[in-house]
């Protein structure tokens, strides 16, 4: 069995929730006594209209997403991972999950979620989930969703 030492998930903070990577992530944090890194790329050309016509909108979507990232930190540290920290980063988040944070961080292995929702969306996805495979200098593991992704799924901060 390989053992890791720095495990990176990068999570979907503001549209669908990546729960069941967050999920696997902890258990497999608590499994090998790994670091965890919690982390969400903003992807600054999704937004680009909105960032046009009101930049305000941007900076409480980067506030929320610190928000979320935040609340996944406590819910791992409550269930035991004891080394958690959470990054936010900007560009395109299959690029820089792979390359950027994977190096930036040195990780052993970067976990993300298959989202649900409609199915041209899952293909996308999908596409994006492969591209960090097959960039990423570390293993990567695709996470399929047990159940679809709802506003209910984020942690809560208690």
């Amino acid at each position: 069995m390989s053992r890791y030492e720095r495990i990176l998930v990068g999570l979907d903070v503001l549209e669908t929730p990546s729960y069941d990577a967050f999920e696997e992530a902890c258990a497999m944090a608590l499994e090998h006594r790994a670091s965890l890194i919690l982390a969400f790329v903003f992807d600054e050309h999704r937004y680009a209209n909105l960032k046009r016509i009101d930049p305000r909108a941007v900076r409480y979507l980067k506030e929320k997403a610190d928000y979320h990232l935040e609340a996944y930190k406590e819910k791992a540290m409550r269930r035991g991972v004891t080394n958690v920290q959470t990054v936010v980063d900007a560009g395109v988040p299959e690029k820089r999950l792979a390359r950027h944070l994977c190096l930036t961080h040195n990780v052993d292995l970067i976990l993300v979620g298959e989202t649900g929702g409609p199915s041209f969306e899952r293909i996308i996805r999908g596409r994006r989930s492969r591209t960090v495979a097959s960039k990423a200098s570390c293993e990567v593991r695709v996470v399929r969703n047990s159940r679809l992704a709802s506003l209910n799924a984020y942690p809560r901060v208690e």
